[in-house]
C-alpha cells in the first residue's frame, strides 16, 4: 500500500536544514551523473494550469512526478522496482524545497560576511525563504518591502516568531534592497521590482519568485552585468527565465551555469565586488529529493 501524507504531517515532518542536506545530496548525484532532471511542463486542462516535473535518481532506484495547478499540489514518489510507494500532498513541501534550494545557493554564492537581508514581496512563498537563509547562517537583519503595509506588519510579526534576526519594514523596494548583502525576491510581478541602481556593490540576489517567460523581478541589464549567474536547471531556464530570455539572441548562455556543478566545486569564484545571481525556477530533482526524504523519515 502506498504511504499517503497530508499537509499537516508534511508541515510536521520535517526541518529545513534537512531538506537543504537533502537538497545538497541530490544536486551533487545530478553532477555525477546521477539524478536526471526533467524541465517544467505547463499546460491548460479544464481551464486550470496543469504544471508537471519529474526527475531520477539511478543510485537510489527512484523517480518521481510533481502535478499541481488549479489549488492541488501532489507528489508521487516511485521505485523502480514496486512501482508508486508514495503520494505526498505538495503545497508546503514545495515552499520548503524552493526555500531550501535558495538557502543552499546562497550559502555558496554569497559573501561569507553576509548578515543583511532584503526581502521583496511577503506572501507565502517568502516564510520559507527566510527559514532557510537563518538555516545556513546567513542572517541577522531582514528588510522586508510589502505593497500592502498591513501584509508586511503581520508577516514580520510572523516571521519574528519563527527566525532569530531583526525585521523591520521598509518603505520601498529600494529601501529594502540597499543595505542588503542578500536580496531576495518573492513576488509574482511581471516587472522588475526595484531599481537596480540600489544594489550595493557585492550583493548576492535570490530571485525566485518569477518562474515563467511572462513574470520577470529583475532587470534584464542588472542580470548581464552579474559576475555569476546559476539556476537550478538551465533548460527550464531556456524557456521560463524571463529575465535571460529579454537579453536577446546574443545572450551567451554558457554564461548560466546549473546549481549542481557550484554544489560539486563548493562555491562560486567572486571578487568582493561582484553581484551574483541564484535565478531559482523550482525543478523536478528537488522534488525527487523531498518526497525522498519525508518518504523515508516516515517509513
Amino acid at each position: 500500500m502506498p504511504l499517503y501524507i497530508d499537509e499537516a504531517q508534511a508541515r510536521a515532518s520535517l526541518s529545513m536544514a534537512d531538506v537543504i542536506d537533502a537538497l545538497r545530496a541530490a544536486f551533487l548525484a545530478q553532477a555525477e551523473g546521477q539524478v536526471k532532471n526533467a524541465p517544467r511542463t505547463r499546460t491548460s486542462l479544464l481551464g486550470k494550469s496543469l504544471n508537471v516535473t519529474a526527475a531520477s535518481d539511478a543510485g537510489a532506484g527512484r523517480y518521481a512526478v510533481k502535478l499541481y495547478g488549479g489549488g492541488n499540489y501532489h507528489i508521487h514518489l516511485y521505485d523502480v522496482e514496486r512501482g508508486l510507494i508514495g503520494t505526498f500532498e505538495a503545497d508546503w513541501l514545495g515552499q520548503l524545497r524552493t526555500g531550501a534550494a535558495n538557502g543552499l545557493a546562497a550559502s555558496l554564492m554569497a559573501r561569507k560576511a553576509s548578515r543583511r537581508v532584503g526581502l521583496v514581496g511577503a506572501g507565502r512563498q517568502a516564510v520559507a525563504q527566510l527559514l532557510a537563509l537563518d538555516a545556513v547562517g546567513l542572517m541577522d537583519e531582514i528588510s522586508v518591502f510589502a505593497r500592502r503595509r498591513e501584509q508586511g506588519e503581520a508577516f514580520c510579526a510572523e516571521m519574528a516568531r519563527q527566525v532569530g534576526a531583526r525585521l523591520t519594514l521598509a518603505p520601498t523596494a529600494e529601501a529594502a534592497v540597499a543595505d542588503a548583502d542578500i536580496v531576495v525576491t518573492a513576488t509574482t510581478s511581471a516587472t522588475p521590482v526595484f531599481d537596480a541602481k540600489a544594489l550595493k556593490p557585492g550583493a548576492h540576489i535570490n530571485a525566485m519568485g518569477a518562474n515563467s517567460a511572462a513574470r520577470m523581478e529583475i532587470d534584464p541589464a542588472l542580470v548581464d552585468a552579474c559576475a555569476q549567474l546559476v539556476t537550478d536547471d538551465v533548460d527550464q531556464a531556456r524557456k521560463e527565465a524571463a529575465e535571460f530570455i529579454a537579453l536577446g539572441a546574443d545572450f551567451n548562455w554558457a554564461r548560466v551555469r546549473p546549481l549542481s556543478e557550484i554544489v560539486k566545486a563548493g562555491s562560486v569564484t567572486r571578487g568582493e565586488p561582484d553581484i551574483t545571481l541564484y535565478k531559482s525556477l523550482g525543478a523536478g530533482l528537488e522534488d525527487l529529493a523531498i518526497a525522498s526524504l519525508l518518504y523515508d523519515r516516515l517509513t
